[in-house]
């Protein structure tokens, strides 16, 4: 598993969604979700600035968006694998806008 580039996406999202606060978090994690289909808590914290990946997980789904979680090993940024989320957007709900 390699960290998400930085695509011009990513940057974008980024540069729209520059606070820290916990909505621009959970919408930095929507836009990164919506672009790549999945990512893992580490592409979270690394490219998206999400300090607390299952936390915006979490609030993504009570909003009604279906996301699920696969359990992988992966190794981090030093080299050592760790058990890690990946979170697969599936789709919204329906009668989400």
């Amino acid at each position: 598993m390699q960290f998400i580039q930085q695509s011009g996406s990513i940057f974008s999202a980024n540069q729209q969604y520059q606070g820290n606060d916990t909505e621009t978090q959970v919408s930095r994690t929507l836009d990164g979700l919506e672009i790549f289909d999945s990512l893992t808590t580490q592409d979270l914290r690394h490219d998206l600035d999400i300090m607390h990946p299952a936390g915006r997980i979490r609030e993504l789904r009570t909003k009604g968006y279906d996301i699920k979680t696969v359990w992988e090993n992966c190794p981090t940024a030093c080299g050592k694998i760790h058990r890690m989320a990946r979170y697969v957007y599936l789709r919204k709900m329906k009668g989400m806008a």
